[in-house]
């Protein structure tokens, strides 16, 4: 029987109706990781027996990723740098707003225990033409400016895959990417702890050299946004089969992630940012 956990990142509340809808829930197979230290804890009213890990806890916890906005990439780089993963045959994310299914955990250790062969397990998924058409730009002139023409040579994708493939040394082109046609997204997946120990160090590499922090400074999350293309991306370019038959319902609430109180964007940059919205 493999092994696996899916991490769960959260900065306040938990919500049991969203697992106890799953008949097969094991807490075993969950964890539940807090963030953000401004808001505390609030599972006062839970009944499940959670296991929460607090990402503060983590050795060489670095406190200004989530204060860069990197959010949920910050738990995969805390999980990995503290080697977590290594216990389990599958590791797996998804965020607090997520709602599983009526037999998930029944489903998922049924998937993999029923195959050989390792396969990356999307949760929730964009088409390449969805990823494209966003036209989320990275470029280095224009920096506040978030999007605009699909086929930019500064379309993030664009810019992803050649990061991706200079640090593996490979060739990789648009056309495998559009041919894979399935792109794992809201860190709402189940991988392989190979492939994880895999794309990860690429992921550490980003991150650390600060390079998506410079852009679309007028909006705090645009380091977790263009990460999790950074991830999409990568899973993608695997040869594992991308299994996409559970999807899961990724519920809105009106306030999802809080802006720290250091994030204050001055008048010039606001001016600035609505200009290269308008043009």
């Amino acid at each position: 029987m493999k092994k696996w956990k899916i991490f769960v990142t959260f900065f306040r509340n938990l919500y049991d109706d969203h697992y106890t809808i799953d008949r097969s829930w094991n807490s075993e197979n969950y964890a539940f990781v807090k963030v953000n230290e401004k808001y505390p804890l609030e599972t006062g009213d839970n009944k499940l027996p959670y296991e929460v890990m607090f990402e503060h806890d983590f050795p060489g916890y670095r406190p200004d990723l989530q204060e860069k906005g990197y959010c949920e990439n910050s738990v995969l780089y805390h999980l990995y740098k503290n080697g977590v993963h290594e216990a389990y045959d599958y590791i797996g994310f998804i965020e607090y707003d997520h709602v599983l299914g009526g037999d998930f955990t029944r489903a998922i250790q049924e998937k993999l225990d029923g195959t050989e062969r390792e396969t990356i397990f999307a949760f929730q998924k964009f088409t390449f033409r969805q990823l494209w058409d966003q036209a989320i730009l990275m470029d280095p002139r224009r920096r506040e400016k978030v999007d605009g023409r699909p086929d930019s040579k500064w379309n993030c994708i664009n810019v992803i895959l050649k990061d991706y493939n200079d640090f593996y040394r490979t060739a990789h082109t648009v056309d495998r990417l559009a041919a894979r046609d399935c792109f794992p997204i809201c860190h709402s997946f189940l991988i392989p702890t190979r492939i994880f120990g895999k794309i990860m160090p690429f992921h550490v590499s980003i991150m650390e050299s600060g390079k998506v922090e410079v852009y679309h400074r007028h909006n705090w999350r645009s380091p977790a946004i263009l990460m999790e293309r950074y991830m999409a991306v990568a899973l993608a370019l695997e040869e594992a089969p991308i299994d996409d038959a559970i999807q899961l319902e990724h519920r809105a609430y009106p306030v999802r992630v809080f802006k720290p109180d250091w994030f204050a964007p001055s008048a010039w940059r606001r001016a600035v940012a609505y200009i290269h919205k308008k043009f």
